[in-house]
């Protein structure tokens, strides 16, 4: 199980790693803002905890962005700010769940166990199948791979696959895509459409995206 621990306090990373080896996670430490962001958008990870307050930036907002690219990864808070206002914020920034610091060892790992337990239920039982190698989750609209991971896609990027998935077997055509994409009336070239598609295709590659030719795209 891989997590993902977001926290500069040196004292309490290494506590928390502790706690969370013993309990056989795979753990990534990062230290700042940056770091994290760039790391959370290349790797899979099945489970995140930040700390609110990172040097060089918020965690709220990272979580926004990891939510933004279509990752959705449970997330836990960590702070030692457990105001009504503070808890609401990392709600509506796309956490899952939240822990005011000091904490027992034994109430984050339930914590964390009931995260993972709640997101397998939810992953496993409302799937629709791409292929044997993907599955869409309506609700949490999100592509998964065999072992229930993310694929990390851009908002643009989803959007088309999901157009494609809507007419599945069915030409989608350019005017479709950019009208779904960019609004009605917006136009912004070809070439930005087939570089969404391109990428479609690098990050799921076993799925058939077929080009019809001067008319669109079809998911066969």
């Amino acid at each position: 199980m891989k997590l993902a621990l977001i926290e500069d306090d040196l004292i309490l990373s290494d506590t928390i790693n502790d706690i969370l080896s013993a309990e056989n996670f795979d753990i990534f430490s990062f230290f700042s803002f940056t770091n994290a962001q760039d790391s959370l958008f290349e790797n899979r990870f099945d489970i995140i905890i930040l700390d609110v307050n990172l040097p060089d930036g918020n965690g709220f907002d990272l979580a926004k962005s990891v939510r933004s690219m279509g990752i959705g990864t449970p997330i836990l808070f960590l702070t030692s700010d457990g105001s009504a206002e503070s808890v609401t914020l990392g709600f509506e920034s796309g956490g899952d769940d939240y822990l005011k610091k000091p904490f027992e060892p034994s109430e984050l790992i339930a914590r964390l166990k009931n995260l993972i337990r709640r997101s397998f239920f939810h992953t496993s039982s409302s799937l629709i199948t791409l292929n044997n190698d993907y599955s869409f989750d309506p609700f949490k609209q999100q592509i998964l791979d065999t072992s229930y991971q993310t694929i990390p896609l851009l908002s643009k990027e989803l959007e088309a696959f999901k157009l494609l998935l809507t007419k599945r077997g069915h030409i989608v055509t350019y005017e479709d895509f950019f009208t779904e994409l960019w609004g009605y009336g917006n136009d912004p070239g070809f070439d930005a459409l087939r570089a969404h598609i391109k990428n479609l295709r690098k990050r799921l590659p076993s799925l058939t995206i077929e080009t019809i030719r001067s008319i669109g795209y079809r998911f066969a």
